[in-house]
């Protein structure tokens, strides 16, 4: 009865922060997605400053007059800076610190270095490697502060496993271990102290004790500074808890709070802003569809080997919420069409009515023409809107399925590439196994390997372009005079101008990107794209417009 009685008292104590009024609340979520808004629009500053700060941090390290205390010291600045902003940056430096410890005769400290490193491998879907990391520490030469850095290494392990493992006995496991590192860090730590309270969340939210859940957010908000990366962990988990309390506004509220914080202080190891866009995909298609933008390119900097997959469900679940706009859109013209045919036949009843008034025969041929005006007036709207319509439809039909054909060529590539990789290993790993170290030095010394992969790049490209616009090359050269016209040489299916303008046909306009795609520089592309135009038999400016509508693709070829 008495803990029934505490839990309403704490009920009632968490509730009103969970559960404001409507119109407050929808008022605040505006002005917090407006604020997210502006932030990513200056997201380029906040950037640059970290940016800034980095290049200082490796300016002092380059000096050479530093002692291997001092560089460490400066190394583990740089790390600071890098682990919510490149993972691989952070892990260079967290190595060289390795070594810096191991040359000082310092182990706490070269231990310290290696559990840092395991929760980043961690983060970033490497577990094996953290987990052989952890397994080096000599825990016995840590002092308490260390003692809880390891514990939450081996919890953040095990939770990810948790979260990421397929095979239902490691995930059994991995939840024992996580429950189990979890409490010594509850137990080895003040129970007022924020590390105590996030652990607390993370085993009550585990053990699905919302209330006690969301008296330990509240507790761990209030603790912190706004603008720090604490405040943008704090405000996440208070969005989870209000996710297990269905509040739909709280959560999007403090994910939007998260958001802005992690892209205020330039962190792109974030999740906030992906959480925020599938709970807007109801409301909002276009902003959630933004949001995930910038999602995608922070994960391609992060460069974390896990986040881009994670990311790819995200991708499912707003192309699942199109498809479910397209359908209201639909159902919205069949409702209009049906309305139209109404009002037709009402228009017949009512000329029907008027001729068989005798009286009124000669009003009712008035009144008929002047309805038969408009009503021609109505059919030509109508005809030129259905012309509208059926473009568009074709268009959206053209997308669909260069997007299905393009999909399908991605996994598959994707696969081959596993496959080759994983060959590679063996065959690495059995070469150094017969301690044939030289021939495999000389073996992956030679540029050959990457020539063919770039050709089979180009070819594979070619034949799914091709494929998918077969009269791309005779469209393309109707657009030339007759001696710039672009006929490939044989055995090649595109030149190199044909494969930039085959990108431009796809959409991707920016030379830089088109350069990053074919492996060529940005001057190179840009004077590509200058000398064809000088030979268009259309306008300059109108060149690149006519070449996104020619070669239209044909779903009977898929």
């Amino acid at each position: 009865m008495k803990y029934l009685l505490r839990l309403t008292l704490l009920l009632l104590s968490v509730m009103p922060l969970l559960s404001l009024s409507c119109s407050r609340r929808r008022g605040k979520l505006d002005a917090e997605l407006a604020r997210l808004d502006a932030a990513i629009d200056n997201r380029d500053t906040y950037i640059a400053s970290r940016e800034q700060r980095i290049r200082s941090l490796k300016n002092i390290l380059g000096q050479s007059d530093f002692s291997d205390d001092q560089r460490v010291m400066l190394n583990q600045q740089l790390i600071d800076e890098y682990v919510p902003y490149q993972v691989d940056s952070a892990i260079e430096y967290l190595y060289s610190n390795i070594a810096l410890c191991g040359r000082l005769g310092d182990r706490a400290l070269e231990d310290r270095s290696r559990i840092q490193l395991s929760y980043l491998y961690s983060s970033a879907g490497i577990y094996l490697e953290a987990a052989n990391l952890l397994d080096q520490v000599d825990t016995a030469s840590l002092c308490s502060v260390g003692m809880i850095d390891y514990y939450t290494a081996r919890h953040k392990l095990n939770d990810e496993l948790l979260l990421y493992s397929r095979d239902t006995v490691q995930k059994r496991r991995s939840h024992a271990l996580a429950d189990y590192y979890a409490g010594k860090i509850i137990d080895n730590t003040d129970a007022d102290s924020l590390v105590n309270l996030q652990f607390r969340l993370w085993r009550a939210l585990d053990r699905k004790e919302n209330v006690l859940a969301a008296d330990y957010a509240r507790r761990f908000c209030q603790g912190q500074q706004p603008l720090t990366r604490d405040y943008a962990i704090a405000a996440h988990m208070m969005a989870l808890v209000a996710e297990r309390f269905d509040d739909r506004e709280a959560t999007q509220l403090w994910y939007a709070r998260a958001a802005t914080t992690d892209i205020r202080l330039a962190i792109r190891d974030n999740s906030a802003l992906k959480s925020l866009a599938i709970t807007l995909l109801d409301d909002d298609v276009t902003r959630a569809m933004r949001y995930v933008r910038v999602v995608m390119d922070d994960a391609r900097f992060f460069n974390s080997w896990l986040r881009p997959w994670q990311d790819m469900t995200v991708m499912y679940s707003i192309e699942k919420a199109y498809v479910d706009r397209q359908e209201r859109v639909g159902l919205l013209y069949n409702t209009f069409f049906i309305s139209v045919g109404l009002v037709l036949l009402l228009a017949v009843g009512g000329l029907l009515f008027f001729r068989r008034q005798n009286s009124k025969l000669n009003f009712a041929r008035m009144q008929l023409q002047q309805a038969n005006v408009r009503l021609n007036i109505s059919n030509d709207s109508l005809h030129r809107f259905n012309e509208k319509l059926l473009s568009l439809n074709d268009q959206l039909s053209e997308a669909n399925e260069v997007k299905e054909e393009y999909i399908g060529i991605f996994l598959t590539m994707c696969s081959e590439y596993i496959d080759r990789i994983m060959g590679a290993r063996r065959h690495v790993r059995r070469m150094l196994v017969d301690g044939r170290i030289a021939e495999l030095r000389k073996e992956f010394s030679s540029p050959e390997p990457n020539k063919r992969e770039l050709e089979e790049f180009y070819h594979n490209f070619d034949t799914t372009f091709l494929h998918l616009y077969p009269t791309f090359i005779e469209d393309f050269n109707s657009l030339l005079d007759s001696e710039a016209r672009i006929k490939p040489k044989k055995g090649e299916l595109l030149t190199t101008e044909l494969r930039i303008f085959a990108l431009i046909r796809l959409g991707i306009r920016d030379s830089s990107k088109i350069a990053a795609l074919l492996r060529y520089s940005t001057t190179t592309i840009y004077n590509y794209r200058s000398k064809i135009k000088n030979h268009t038999v259309v306008s300059r400016e109108d060149f690149e417009e006519r070449i996104k509508t020619i070669g239209a693709f044909n779903p009977q070829h898929h």
